[in-house]
């Protein structure tokens, strides 16, 4: 039998684990061997095994560790986990590095080792005050600053609360959060909603609610867990707005681009800039295209919303697609060579804090594409 690319790689890892533990059951031990036919996963059990693996490979392990410095950010922790379905796809060990760690996926890469490495960057998020200053939100940055109105902003690890320090005045002062390419923010406001902002966005907010209802506007994209209150939350994008009371869910309102409004609890109302409206239950998603129309659909949320812990989820989603996601999180352009790699389909869990490079060395595995790295530039070719 042999091991094939769409079966679970976590056998895999568990056949190599047992054998260096020598615990390897009945039946086991034929597996592992048909494991060691392949000549790549075979050095990788060997050198696994290399008593200075460690020492040899321990900086540049760290390098492609980066998610302990944005831990805050992964409020739902889930099983490391990392499923691939590409058609017609060859068996490659770099299929199964990310279960195996970024350790041993390193040992795969010494003919690569003078290529760069692109990670998502988390520098330069910019929270514009009422008074037009502009202060940097960046991890390692702790700061507290006074606002109007009697209310003072803490920032700390990539995080913005606000609390009232004084009696001040109830008119509305806004602030407006800035994350560009390769960002990302988290922010509690007044009321104690819990927002994260995603890669390319803007949310515009009062430092205080008052009023009848609770308003902000999002271009980009934002998770929201609105804290229940009588007022309406209300969220403005450039096509529509959505309205709630208490509940969690996903707006992706890029410019030029469809708004998505994906509901994980709760209840909301979406309504387009023409007046139609649309009443969402969990698990179901409004669509406005550029054109106006509404629509409403059913739709795996993890898809849509799992970025805010940490995950980004494809289900038989087209390369170019794909490619759209990651160079808006990781700051890059993306060229084709060849037009047909576009429609090439993806399924699979990625890690969001990963290098690219992972995910690029997955489609290499492929019979159908290959990748180049030039600067910020990923150049894919047949």
């Amino acid at each position: 039998m042999n091991i094939e690319m769409k079966r679970d790689f976590n056998k895999i890892v568990t056949l190599m684990r047992k054998a260096y533990s020598e615990t390897l059951q009945d039946g086991e031990q034929e597996e592992f061997e048909e494991v060691l036919e392949n000549k790549a996963l075979r050095d990788v059990y060997s050198e696994i095994g290399d008593d200075d693996y460690l020492e040899k490979h321990f900086a540049r392990y760290e390098k492609f560790s980066p998610e302990k410095a944005y831990e805050t950010f992964r409020l739902n922790q889930r099983k490391s986990r990392f499923r691939l379905i590409l058609r017609r796809v060859s068996v490659a060990a770099c299929f199964i590095l990310p279960l195996l760690g970024a350790g041993m996926w390193m040992l795969l890469q010494k003919e690569q080792v003078e290529s760069p490495v692109v990670l998502a960057k988390k520098e330069n998020v910019q929270l514009k005050l009422s008074d037009g200053r502009i202060v940097n939100v960046s991890t390692g940055n702790e700061n507290e600053i006074q606002e109007q109105g009697g209310l003072k902003v803490r920032l700390e690890n990539g995080q913005l609360s606000y609390k009232q320090d004084s009696v001040g005045k109830s008119e509305l002062v806004y602030n407006e959060l800035i994350v560009p390419q390769g960002g990302e923010c988290y922010v509690v406001l007044d009321d104690g909603t819990r927002v994260w902002v995603n890669a390319g966005s803007r949310i515009k907010y009062p430092v205080r609610f008052s009023g009848k209802e609770r308003v902000v506007t999002v271009k980009g994209e934002a998770y929201f867990d609105v804290t229940k209150d009588g007022r309406p939350f209300v969220v403005e994008t450039n096509l529509g707005k959505v309205n709630v009371l208490g509940t969690s869910f996903g707006v992706m309102a890029y410019e030029n681009e469809a708004v998505l409004t994906t509901l994980v609890s709760g209840k909301v109302m979406f309504t387009g800039k023409e007046g139609k409206s649309v009443v969402l239950a969990p698990g179901e998603q409004a669509v406005v295209s550029l054109a106006g129309t509404l629509t409403k659909r059913e739709v795996n949320v993890e898809e849509y919303v799992g970025w805010k812990d940490g995950w980004y989820i494809f289900k038989e989603k087209r390369l170019e697609d794909v490619m759209h996601t990651l160079s808006r999180w990781y700051d890059v352009s993306v060229f084709y060579q060849n037009p047909k790699v576009k429609d090439i389909r993806f399924s699979g869990n990625l890690k969001r804090y990963d290098s690219i490079r992972i995910f690029l060395e997955v489609l290499a595995g492929s019979e159908e594409v290959k990748y180049k790295i030039d600067g910020n530039v990923v150049i894919l070719y047949e």
